[in-house]
């Protein structure tokens, strides 16, 4: 039983920097501000060509719907959260626990756009041990704090390739 519980945390992880990764990498392309002297992601060029609109309409648009899809996010995540303290699998201290790291954790991911490559790798590889270590600390299984993980690596039933693809 112990051995699963190791390897599901290492799954989680792994799938954390995936993630991590993957969002580092889609957020730059949709950056809500101009990438430089004036130009567009081709998204928001192609749009604006399109419809004949103003690209920086099309822009502050989209950062609109971002901050919506953000906000529903934070709000279902909390929603979550509560339903695990009321079935007892979590306390509400350790809610709040979850909720400052996300915080953290978030804050972390905005400060890997300035960095170079080697250097996010170093420290997403620092921030793997740490959250390990924070998770064990406050006895909350990293699941919790990223439930999104664990739908990008199929849990349930589905995977990444859809619901009827075995591994």
């Amino acid at each position: 039983m112990k051995r699963k519980s190791v390897k599901l945390t290492l799954s989680l992880i792994a799938g954390l920097t995936l993630l991590i990764m993957l969002g580092a990498g889609c957020t730059g392309t949709l950056n809500a501000d101009p990438l430089e002297d004036g130009e567009y992601p081709p998204l928001v060029e192609r749009f604006a060509e399109k419809f004949d609109l103003d690209p920086d309409e099309v822009m502050a648009f989209m950062e609109e719907l971002r901050e919506e899809k953000r906000a529903e996010m934070e709000s279902r995540f909390e929603e979550k959260l509560d339903e695990l303290v009321e079935k007892g699998e979590i306390t509400d201290g350790q809610k709040q626990a979850i909720l400052d790291k996300k915080q953290e954790f978030k804050e972390f991911r905005e400060g890997l756009e300035e960095m170079t490559v080697a250097e996010a790798r170093k420290a997403l590889k620092e921030m793997k041990q740490e959250m390990k270590d924070w998770a064990e600390e406050n006895e909350i299984e990293l699941r919790y704090l990223f439930p999104e993980a664990g739908k990008a690596r199929g849990e349930k039933g589905s995977n990444i390739f859809g619901p009827c693809v075995r591994r």
